[in-house]
Formats: C-alpha cells, structure tokens, sequence
C-alpha cells in the first residue's frame, strides 16, 4: 500500500514534468498547516486517567493542476503528512486526497469525472450544517475550519462524492429564455461480490427559466442497489422527486421574492417479505421582502414535511454521535466514555462522514431537538419568521429568526409536540465609531433557545426539553498583522424527551427516554499574527467545564488546552 501511494506521487511529477515539456499549462497549488496541542482533563477522584496529553501532526496537501487544451482541467492532489514523534519517516503517511477531470464539449456540454462536489436543493441533496454551527466567533473557527477542510464540507452546503456529473444549458428566443439541465451518478457502495450489491446515488435537476423573475424546476434522486452485482436479489430504493418555482417582482421600492419546492418520496426494498415500504410528501414556501438598505429585510417561511418522508441525500447528518472521542475517550476511576462536547465537535474530525447515511442517524437532543435533519426532517410543520438588517455605517449588523413549529402526527400518542426556537445573531463593528482606530475591533453575541413540549395525561409520556446557548466574541487588532481574538460560549440543556427506536426499515418500534441537565461553557483566547489573507499563525487556549447533574454515570470534568496552529494556502 505505502508503494503504491509513492508510485502514485511519482506518476503525479513525471505527468506534470511531461506536460510542461510540452509546453502545456501546469500549475501548484495546495494548503498545508501545522498543529501542536497540549490538553489535559481534571475529573474530581479520577486515579487511573492520564491527564495530560500532547499531540500534533504537520500535513501538506500538494495539488497539480493541468490544462492540456482549452476545454479540459485535470486537478490531482497528494497529501503528506507525518505526526510529532515520528522521525525519519517513519510517521509519514501518503494519500490521494483528490483526483478530477472536468472539461467542455463543443462549448456546450460541461462534465467532470472523479471526486466532484455536488448539491440540489434542501429536500434531495444537501450537506446540513453541524450543531452549534447556525453562529460562532471568530475565534473558534480556527479548528472547524481544519476539519471542514478534511472532511470537504463547504460554505454551499455540497458533498463531496465520487462519480460523473453532467451539465448543459439549451437557450431559446421565445417564450422562455434558456433550459438548465444537470445530472450526475455516483457510487454510494462497492459490491462484495456476496450478499452486498453495488449501490449507486443518480439524479438531475431541470430548470425551465421564463424570465428573470420567473422559473420552474425538477428535482430528482434515487439510491439504489444494483440488482446481479452479488449474489442477493434485494434491492433498495430511495426515489425522490420535488418540483420548484421561483419568482421575482418589483412594486415600487419593495423587492419579493417567493420560493417554493414539494414532492414525494419513497423507501422500499424489493424481494423483501418483511419491509414495509414508505411513501411521503412535504412542501415549502418562502417569502422574502426587501426595501434597500434602509429597512431590515423581512422572510417568512411554511414548511410541512410528512413523517414518512425519507431523503438520504438530504437526511444524512454530519456529526456521528455514535462514535467516540479520540482525545481522553475514556475518563473517571469506571474508564465511561466521554460524551461528545461542543470542544469535540470544533476539531475532533473522527466524530464526522463524509459518506451518505441509509438510516436516520442518531442526534443529540441537547444541541438540536427540532430539526436535527436539517428542512428535510420528517413530521415537522410550521412558520418561520426571519428579519436581518445593516446600520448604514455598518456598525451594527443583525439578523434573527422565530421558529414556530409541531409534529403532523403525533407518536405514541394523538398529542403533538411543540417546537420553538429562537436564534439571534449580532456583529458590533466599535472601531467604525473611532476614526483614528485603524484595525477590527469588533464584538459579536449570539444566542440560540430552543423549547420541545408535549403535555399528555400519561405523566410518562410528557416531554420538556430546554436549551440555550449564548455565543460571545471580540476581536481587537493591534496593528496590520496581529490581532487578540476571543470567545465565550455557555450551553445549557435540561428536561426530558423520548426519542425514536428505529428498525432496519426506518420504522418506529419503541421510545428511549432521554434525560439531562447538562451545563457546558468553553472559553478561547487566542494571539494571531496574519502574514497575509491566506497565511496565519494562532497560538490558542481554551477551557472547558462540563457537567450533567441528571446522569451520574459521566461525572463532571474540565478540559484545557493549549496550542499552536499554523496554516496557509497557496
């Protein structure tokens, strides 16, 4: 295995060494950082846990990228990486990150084969954002943003797959203005030759745009096992397919926009006696009103997603909180797992996919008990409301939303649970009021409530479960290049909820009750220096406290940690 990860590199640097000989454009580019971290765990009685830990890694991703002629681009990319300790390469370990080919076909047709990244629309195929995501400071983006950037997640919310993907656009002169067609095929699973097939992700969209302020839209999805690549005749089904409108008018200073997309889903095995095939709908419609930048943009949204409706590629979550933390997994004098933190979640990239999930993955309710699948979660209804403005001098930026929502069906039970959530957001640009402040100096608040409620005559049965979050940060710059940034950031969760026990059908077969009193804060102060946009120096420290007073199998702890992290692009 190590050979081939050497011949492969190799093959790399005699191809781009080929192509500039021939006088092709062939370029570099890449990333590359370093880490060190020091962290250790306080646990009142815990003799038998290490408490202290170091660690670190420096990695390069190195990318060739070559144009051959006008109409092609081919992108691979090695990355090489070697763990603190690991001396004469001996900790060095070699992967193929990224491998693609894109090109044009008689100025009309665009394809890409290999690892392509790729989304449609909320309800068929969508990289949902993680927990404690919807805001945080600056300060503590400096490890998400490494494991975003391991895992491929990106600010359009793609995911990253393997396959071909094709796109053309068919203009007309009347009636309507041009047809937007995409498709792609990707391949979800290998086939073991057994009692495995091969499982593949396909799907398009079509776009019919009228006009620039009118257009429809096709959504649809399917996985699926391919029957006669093993040995089973069973093969799964996840069909979907959704319809869109979008439109745009004008009435004097206003600006309306109106979005809309519904569809039906399906879940089914074929040859199976015992599956149970599922078949759902949902619909979604949003308005947005805005007058210019002198009154706050206005959005209101009504959603209502059927508790059957199943979308793998929209479905599938980030975050596997089955899983374990790598750093002090186990603690306490009884060695318990450690329950995932918000910590965890900012840099531990073990704990996160990067492939699509069959089931409805588990969730933590304390971090998002309403729609932990994202817009596509099933049997939710109800309004949102949205409002977001900018000072004129940019002092204050803000943006808020209400969530008014409640199952379609209730489970268990003729009563339906109740869901609220509100989420504020703030950035407070202070050296805006100081004319002869020349650097950021700026305060950001957040704060995210949540309330799930069901009242029943079964005491049993009642559910209220509460969370809130508050989110601060400051940034002060000292001069061009350095900066201090901060963060504060308190989480609490307490009551009870019960949640689904599923079986191997997606069907609901019993209820867990969960219950916590969870109170969590972490605190970072870091010192940055900037050598440009692309190239930064942080040295970091944090503190975490964690406690759940409902659970004494997880006693309370603190965590510490100090590190360094440098990154660049190039």
């Amino acid at each position: 295995m190590i050979q081939m990860k050497y011949i492969t590199v190799l093959l790399l640097s005699i191809c781009s060494t080929m192509a500039v000989g021939q006088n092709k454009k062939v370029w570099a580019s890449g990333a590359a950082r370093s880490v060190f971290q020091q962290n250790s765990i306080q646990t009142d009685g815990d003799t038998i846990t290490p408490t202290n830990l170091n660690s670190g890694n420096t990695l390069v991703d190195v990318a060739i990228n070559a144009r051959p002629n006008e109409n092609t681009f081919v992108h691979g990319m090695v990355r090489v990486r070697n763990d603190f300790g690991g001396f004469w390469g001996s900790g060095v370990t070699f992967d193929m990150r990224q491998l693609y080919l894109k090109g044009l076909v008689n100025d009309a047709v665009r394809y890409q084969l290999g690892d392509i990244n790729y989304k449609l629309s909320p309800y068929t195929f969508y990289n949902n954002q993680e927990e404690l995501s919807s805001h945080q400071s600056e300060a503590l983006e400096i490890y998400r943003d490494m494991v975003h950037c391991d895992m491929f997640y990106t600010s359009d919310n793609t995911w990253r797959q393997q396959g071909a993907a094709v796109d053309f656009t068919l203009e007309f002169s009347n009636l309507v203005k041009e047809l937007q067609v995409n498709t792609f095929l990707f391949r979800n699973r290998p086939t073991d030759f057994g009692q495995t097939s091969e499982r593949i992700f396909f799907g398009g969209n079509a776009t019919l745009l009228q006009s620039e302020k009118l257009s429809f839209g096709m959504n649809y999805v399917d996985m699926m096992d391919v029957l006669g690549t093993s040995r089973s005749n069973k093969a799964f089904h996840n069909p979907v397919i959704t319809g869109t409108v979008d439109a745009y008018q004008k009435l004097k200073a206003y600006q309306f926009k109106f979005k809309s997309e519904s569809g039906i889903s399906e879940m089914y095995t074929l040859n199976d006696p015992n599956a149970t095939g599922l078949r759902d709908y949902f619909y979604d419609l949003d308005l947005e009103i805005t007058r210019g930048k002198k009154l706050p943009s206005l959005g209101v949204n009504y959603i209502n997603v059927g508790p059957q409706f199943r979308s793998i590629g929209a479905q599938s979550r980030r975050i596997d909180f089955g899983a374990q933390n790598q750093m002090f997994n186990r603690y306490g004098n009884d060695q318990v797992v450690r329950p995932i933190t918000q910590m965890d979640m900012m840099q531990d990239a073990s704990l996160y996919q990067s492939t699509l999930s069959m089931d409805l993955q588990r969730y933590a309710p304390q971090y998002d008990n309403v729609q932990p699948y994202g817009k596509a979660t099933p049997n939710r209804k109800g309004f949102s409301l949205s409002a977001a403005h900018t000072m004129k001098n940019e002092l204050i930026q803000v943006n808020g939303t209400y969530r008014l929502l409640s199952e379609v069906v209730g489970q268990g039970t003729d009563v339906l649970r109740d869901f609220n959530v509100l989420d504020l957001r703030a950035l407070i640009r202070l050296d805006t009021l100081i004319s002869s402040y020349k650097h950021p100096l700026e305060l950001s608040i957040g704060l995210t409530n949540q309330n799930t409620q069901r009242d029943v005559k079964l005491d049993t049965a009642d559910i209220d479960l509460k969370s809130t979050m508050i989110d601060v940060g400051l940034k002060i710059g000292i001069s061009e290049n350095f900066a201090i940034i901060g963060s504060y950031r308190m989480m609490n969760a307490s009551g009870v909820e019960l949640l689904n026990t599923r079986n191997d059908y997606s069907q609901i077969v019993d209820f867990e009750r969960f219950e916590t009193d969870m109170k969590q804060s972490i605190m970072l102060l870091a010192l940055r220096y900037s050598f440009d946009t692309k190239n930064h120096l942080n040295v970091v420290w944090q503190k975490l406290k964690y406690e759940d007073a409902s659970n004494q199998d997880t006693p309370s702890f603190d965590l510490k940690q100090f590190g360094i992290v440098y990154s660049m692009y190039f």
